[in-house]
């Protein structure tokens, strides 16, 4: 047994053996390491905070990072590699280091990045000096402060030879600029790592020309201005306020700012200095008083007037054709309470052909002075229910005077009833069949009625109108065969005797004359009569002649036996129709009240002649009496029907005994005069 185990032993031992002589092809030994070199370093400097980094390496392996830098890429290939740097802060690299090892754990070389500089914050700019806001300067300095140096570009309108900035103070100075406003202008300034800031600049003005005048207002060749305009100038520029100067002590012709209506040898008092507005480029003076009417006025701007800069005008400046006032009247009136106590403080409103305001005084009354054309008159006070009244100014200097307005309280005030007689102006008889219709407002004498409020008189020249709301309206008469006639009605719960008078139609050279009033004073009508004789005695009307009843005229004038002292014959043409009638003398005021309608006395003209007829209502009761209210106080009225159209006159608020109410021509229409005056003696009414 033994020698069989040898004989075994033998080949298995031979067998290793010769396996052990053999190369394992299973088994690699590595013992070389990488290379690693630089092939891009990092930019520097840089204002990338993640650089890239690019490197060769003999062979593929791990990265590993010495100091401060990092990546998020840990593996290298065999070959150029490029690798991001981890975020980076603001500084300089210079121990910066990568190794590569390779998998059999061999390791390159240390490879040192080349030093590099990170910088990614931008310079800082102030601005320390700004252009001033207006120069006179084209070519304005700026100056302002960098944390560096760097390269300047420019923004906007602005521009400067100047391209570099040092760390610290620069001042600049502009390439030449166009007189206007900058707003817009910035500048940059780009460090050397490329970081760049923008700085705006401060808005200014360039204002190397001197200021002109604009505009002036009112403006050159105007016509019809008001004459208590205020008079303004517009500038070019803003002009320095001190230079704006005008005349508020006398005429004389002085300060920068002047208004003139004789070629400045004087010139208009101004009632204060110019007062500015639209930054200071528009100056207004008020005169002191108002201009004259129909007159030329032209305005002159002297070459002291300066702009912010001292620059002055280059020449005095006057307006070539100046502005005309117009012809101008004056509206005026009263405003009462329902008890017929005087209101004041009431807010009248002026609105159409010009826009104003005027204020009751203590006696309710006002006056305005407008330019000719129709008005609304809007009255305005807390407590009481607003009321509109319409006018019309016609004629220069012409004076209307508005019938006396009730204004009513909002709190105590209700609807009510309106009722009333329409009467026969020549007859004083009833008359039937009228249709009665109101409208808002005093004296509106178109445009719609109130829906459901009217009424037709009976036999017995009554009407009545139910629920009218509380206020103010203008009631209308009319029917077939007469002109029709408009009455004022102040509604505060039921008012009665709200009449009127109708006249006839009349032929186009017919005119009829209605005086009616309140109180209980005797009032009567006066004609002056346009004739080639006196009729009247008085040796100063060569031209005229006086009708009123209680005058006897010459009695060899007559016509068919018609007594004169009831009629006026022209004295150049008798002829049947050719005369003046005084159709009613009414005295129901002498010795008591007749209510709210005293009247009414009516004188007919049944031709018109050539010439002019000058009317007036003397207060007969009063004669004795100067500077008496008591007519004022009557709110009489004189109602004329001619060219069957009806036209009222209100009694002015002012004392005296005697009211000139208008002056009629057939050539040029009405003038209303308005005006009062005291006369004791009848006979000489005429002498006004």
């Amino acid at each position: 047994m033994k020698g069989v185990f040898a004989i075994f032993l033998i080949p298995s031992v031979a067998i290793i053996i010769n396996s052990c002589g053999k190369e394992d092809p299973f088994f690699e030994v590595d013992n070389t390491a990488p290379v690693i070199a630089e092939v891009t370093a990092v930019t520097t400097p840089t204002n990338d905070n993640t650089p890239n980094y690019t490197f060769s390496s003999t062979e593929s392996g791990s990265i590993a990072f010495e100091g401060p830098c990092s990546s998020s890429t840990t593996s290298a290939d065999e070959g150029t590699n490029t690798i991001t740097l981890s975020s980076l802060s603001d500084g300089t690299y210079i121990d910066c280091a990568i190794t590569v090892t390779d998998k059999a754990a061999n390791e390159s070389n240390l490879l040192t990045l080349t030093s590099f500089l990170v910088d990614s914050t931008a310079s800082t700019l102030v601005e320390t000096t700004a252009i001033a806001s207006s120069t006179n300067d084209s070519t304005p300095d700026y100056t302002f402060i960098s944390s560096e140096a760097g390269t300047i570009t420019y923004g906007g309108s602005c521009s400067s030879s100047t391209t570099l900035a040092i760390a610290g103070t620069n001042t600049i100075t502009f390439s030449s600029l166009s007189d206007g406003t900058y707003s817009d202008c910035k500048i940059t300034i780009t460090d050397s790592f490329g970081n760049s800031v923008t700085l705006s600049i401060s808005s200014f003005v360039i204002d190397t020309t001197p200021p002109t005048v604009a505009s002036v207002s009112p403006e050159d060749n105007s016509t019809d201005v008001a004459v208590s305009t205020t008079v303004a100038v517009t500038f070019s520029e803003t002009m320095s306020t001190s230079t704006i100067t005008t005349n508020t002590d006398n005429t004389t012709c002085y300060g920068s700012f002047q208004l003139s209506s004789d070629n400045f040898t004087t010139c208009i008092k101004m009632s204060a200095a110019p007062s500015a507005s639209n930054s200071y480029k528009t100056y207004t003076v008020t005169p002191d008083d108002n201009l004259s009417r129909v007159t030329n006025y032209k305005i002159q701007i002297t070459s002291s007037a300066a702009d912010n800069l001292s620059h002055s005008l280059a020449d005095n400046y006057t307006t070539s054709n100046g502005f005309t006032t117009y012809s101008a009247g004056t509206i005026q009136g009263t405003v009462k309470q329902s008890n017929g106590s005087a209101l004041s403080d009431v807010l009248v409103s002026f609105s159409g052909a010009n826009t104003d305001n005027a204020t009751t005084d203590n006696s309710g009354n006002f006056n305005k002075t407008l330019g000719l054309g129709s008005y609304t008159l809007t009255y305005t006070k807390s407590g009481y229910i607003s009321s509109t009244q319409s006018a019309t100014l016609a004629t220069d200097n012409q004076t209307v005077v508005v019938a006396t307005l009730t204004l009513l309280s909002s709190s105590s005030c209700s609807a009510g009833n309106i009722s009333g007689t329409i009467k026969d102006a020549v007859s004083g008889s009833a008359i039937s069949g009228v249709s009665i219709s109101i409208r808002s407002g005093a004296n509106v004498t178109s445009g719609s009625t109130i829906s459901g409020k009217t009424d037709t008189t009976d036999s017995d020249g009554l009407y009545e109108l139910t629920s009218v709301p509380a206020g103010v309206y203008t009631g209308e008469a009319s029917k077939s065969g007469y002109i029709t006639s408009y009455f004022n009605v102040n509604v505060c719960g039921n008012v009665s005797n709200q009449d009127s008078n109708m006249s006839t139609t009349l032929n186009s050279e017919t005119m009829r004359i209605v005086t009616s009033w309140k109180g209980t004073d005797d009032l009567d009508s006066h004609l002056e009569i346009p004739v080639s004789d006196a009729q009247d005695g008085d040796s100063d009307k060569t031209d005229s002649t006086h009708l009123f009843y209680g005058t006897t005229q010459d009695n060899s004038i007559s016509y068919s036996g018609i007594s004169t002292r009831d009629y006026h014959l022209y004295t150049d043409i008798v002829s049947a129709g050719d005369n003046v009638t005084l159709d009613q003398d009414n005295t129901d005021g002498s010795g008591s009240p007749c209510g709210n309608g005293c009247g009414p006395e009516t004188i007919t003209i049944s031709k018109i002649r050539s010439g002019t007829y000058r009317y007036h209502v003397h207060n007969y009761s009063r004669k004795g009496n100067t500077n008496n209210s008591k007519l004022a106080e009557s709110e009489a009225t004189v109602q004329v029907f001619y060219d069957n159209n009806s036209t009222i006159f209100y009694v002015p608020s002012s004392a005296g005994n005697l009211w000139t109410v208008f002056d009629f021509d057939n050539s040029s229409g009405f003038n209303p005069l308005n005006t009062m005056a005291d006369e004791s003696d009848p006979k000489k009414v005429d002498d006004h």
